[in-house]
């Protein structure tokens, strides 16, 4: 059964993508918690409150919005900010509030203590 899931990433506005690009990715903890994401590891990015909803999907299960936040259809995504496709370290949670970090292979169930962590 269709049910609304949200999707939060870690944003790198311009001014740290220039920041980045003059300094390297050690120049910030919003850089540094999504060179980490990228390797799956969302602890750093949710301690430091890095991540940002970025879009409702309705889908059927974890596997649906996987499909859904990269190949569409488009109508199944409210966007709330620029979203790129679906990978690995973005954060996915469903309508129950339960939320998964988007692995190389499936999803992993985050922990409790992020669980119940506050997220914008």
């Amino acid at each position: 059964m269709p049910q609304i899931f949200s999707v939060y990433q870690i944003v790198i506005d311009n001014d740290l993508s220039d920041l980045i690009n003059k300094e390297g990715w050690d120049c910030h903890v919003k850089a540094l918690a999504y060179k980490e994401a990228m390797f799956g590891n969302v602890v750093l990015g949710m301690q430091h409150d890095c991540y940002t909803k970025v879009a409702e999907v309705v889908a059927d299960d974890l596997d649906h919005v996987f499909e859904v936040g990269n190949i569409g259809p488009e109508d199944r995504i409210e966007r709330f900010e620029k979203m790129t496709s679906i990978s690995v370290g973005n954060i996915i949670e469903d309508a129950d509030g339960s939320r998964f970090a988007v692995a190389d292979v499936g999803f992993t169930p985050l922990s409790p203590s992020l669980q119940q962590k506050e997220m914008a």
